[in-house]
């Protein structure tokens, strides 16, 4: 069965093994502390996985009859708030690219009622699939493919890797057996997706710097090798080979040569804040103390991800590399314990999703993923007491 131990395991080993790839002259070797103890997380996850597996038994194709809460309203709303948010914004990322507009992608849209819109729209989204795979009543399938237009409207890669990935866990969840034929397919369309990956980066960073497609132009951003130059392999592949393998390197490279302070309870709370908390409360926390978030040291400024490690161990050296490594073997033994049983397939597929991608950066902490969490939680309480005023009424 499919869960985020698993999915830790799975991110982490892929990620090792591109890395050994040896594409890019900007990585540094990695040494025999970290390559073991992320042998051994893997171990512990994959470990923790089986027992998962022995735990949560249930078959979800029963565990929910409900009608989905209010669909089309909802969907009508998000729809309105988007157009708010573009109009704000002054124009569409996807149009903009199309025809040339001048923008920044980066600070693109409005901060809260951005954040909000990337998050629920995901969470809804996942939600109506859910039912649709459940029911097998087409309408929920069109409303989810309705409700993922934004992400193709943001441009974001980043938003439709997550949706989709989601999505892909939600319907193993939802299978009653995994058959090999899934995984069979799953490479050349992991392979596909990789390069379109490539494609849409290159587009962007041709957009931005307004100049022709051309893959060969990040290929000096991330310093590739001779021998990657000089092969076979279409360039755009490049741009995955550094999302996926770049944050163990710049993991790396922070713990060569960042200055670690010494440990208080003051640095204690200030890494549970900035590395335990979504990201929205620790700003704000943060702000009301008048501190900021601890740096990192990276292989190159563009490239500033560095997996769920990084920063735990700006703060507190090696210690807090485990501490954080403790907070998220026990994370999805406290998180499922709150969740409804109607919900259990849906956040167990967020779950693997943040979990997947914690290879790449806190995704417990970022609102893209993080905050989606909540949603399983909340929206629950949200049905029962509208459907409750209602009946009552």
């Amino acid at each position: 069965m499919i869960n985020p131990h698993f999915c830790y395991a799975l991110g982490f080993a892929f990620s090792l093994v591109i890395y050994n790839l040896n594409w890019s002259q900007a990585y540094p070797h990695l040494t025999l502390p970290l390559t073991v103890f992320l042998l051994i997380s893997i171990g512990v996850h994959v470990f923790f996985g089986i027992q998962w597996m022995k735990k949560h038994k249930e078959k979800f194709s029963s565990a929910n009859t409900r009608e989905p809460f209010r669909p089309v309203t909802i969907t009508i709303l998000l729809f309105t708030l988007w157009a708010i948010n573009f109009i704000h914004e002054g124009g569409i990322p996807l149009v903009n690219i199309i025809f040339n507009i001048p923008f920044d992608y980066k600070v693109f849209g409005t901060p809260s009622l951005h954040v909000f819109l990337v998050t629920f729209t995901s969470f809804f989204g996942v939600y109506l699939l859910d039912f649709y795979l459940l029911s097998r009543e087409k309408k929920w399938l069109w409303l989810y493919l309705i409700n993922f237009i934004p992400a193709i409207l943001l441009f974001s890669r980043a938003m439709i890797l997550f949706n989709l990935s989601t999505a892909f866990f939600l319907y193993l969840l939802h299978s009653d057996t995994v058959r090999y034929q899934i995984f069979l397919w799953a490479i050349p369309i992991t392979i596909i997706v990789f390069y379109l990956f490539g494609v849409l980066g290159t587009i962007r960073v041709s957009f931005e710097s307004k100049t022709q497609y051309n893959p060969n132009s990040f290929l000096e951003t991330g310093d590739a090798t001779e021998s990657f130059r000089s092969s076979a392999v279409p360039k755009e592949f490049f741009w995955p080979y550094i999302y996926i393998s770049s944050p163990v390197a710049n993991l790396q490279t922070n713990i060569n040569s960042y200055p670690v302070k010494p440990i208080t309870i003051t640095r204690v709370l200030e890494f549970m804040n900035n590395e335990w908390l979504v990201e929205s409360l620790s700003k704000r926390i943060n702000q009301l103390v008048g501190v900021q978030r601890e740096l990192e040291h990276t292989i190159r400024q563009q490239f500033n991800v560095s997996t769920v490690y990084s920063r735990s161990y700006s703060y507190l050296g090696w210690f807090g590399i485990f501490a954080t490594a403790t907070m998220v073997l026990m994370l999805p033994i406290l998180y499922m314990k709150v969740i409804p049983k109607n919900y259990i397939a849906l956040a167990t597929a967020m779950l693997c999703t943040t979990y997947l991608f914690l290879v790449y950066d806190n995704t417990i902490r970022l609102m893209a993923l993080g905050f989606q969490l909540v949603f399983p939680i909340l929206f629950p309480f949200v049905e029962r007491k509208f459907n409750n005023s209602t009946a009552t009424a």
